[in-house]
């Protein structure tokens, strides 16, 4: 399985590369187009889940913000290709897992193989990201992760400390601890200053940010929409 990013930054589209009876797991709605012999089938759990099992990994992905169902494609009678993008305007970040973790914001995940598994992570406090989201979606196992952002991605590694406003972490490597805090300045800077709460990352590894913040986005386009009648 190979996952090509095209028409990055703005309006990244993942192209998903499938040999013979490989499958790649995709989030609900993300689909663009498949190839005729990539057959699809939706559940909210793996394969080899039982129906309580499977109900029960729908309903965590649902905490972290995902959706319930996810779609699985696969390869039937030769190669073939699925096309995915995600629902925000912005690009896609494709990483290699090899055993390790790494954790998305909610609403991050765009599609993996399924050697990789997702589990709901408590994020430590209410908005920790740009969904506001009370939990990350951890992502283990070996095979590339697609993620999207809002926005261009950039990654850093870290080595020692960094901190991010909330709203522009994408993605972070387990291997980093984390604390979320104020912006700093005291109070007045903390409620005047137009910054919200930082993540104050520690260790060594990679974390990925969106040059793009959708909850400040939403904050400012809102009151340009016309007002709902009725």
């Amino acid at each position: 399985m190979r996952v090509e990013v095209r028409h990055r930054p703005a309006y990244a589209l993942a192209v998903v590369h499938l040999d013979d009876g490989e499958t790649v797991v995709g989030e609900a709605g993300a689909l663009v187009s498949r190839d005729t012999n990539v057959v699809m089938e939706t559940s909210a759990g793996s394969k080899d889940q039982g129906l309580v099992a499977g109900l029960f990994t729908g309903l965590k992905r649902m905490v972290a913000g995902e959706s319930f169902f996810q779609n699985r494609y696969t390869a039937q009678g030769g190669g073939g290709e699925v096309t995915l993008a995600p629902a925000l305007v912005g690009d896609i970040e494709v990483h290699e897992l090899s055993g390790e973790t790494i954790y998305l914001q909610s609403k991050a995940f765009l599609c993996a193989p399924p050697s990789v598994t997702l589990d709901t992570s408590f994020g430590g406090s209410s908005g920790f990201f740009g969904s506001g989201s009370l939990f990350l979606v951890a992502a283990k196992g070996t095979g590339p992760v697609a993620f999207n952002a809002f926005g261009a991605v950039r990654a850093i590694d870290v080595d020692g400390e960094l901190v991010v406003d909330t709203g522009h972490v994408v993605a972070f490597e387990g291997t980093l601890t984390f604390a979320v805090a104020r912006f700093g300045g005291g109070w007045m800077s903390f409620l005047f200053g137009g910054e919200g709460l930082v993540c104050r990352f520690s260790g060594k590894g990679r974390v990925w940010i969106q040059t793009r913040n959708p909850v400040t986005f939403g904050e400012a386009l809102g009151p340009l929409l016309p007002k709902r009648e009725g």
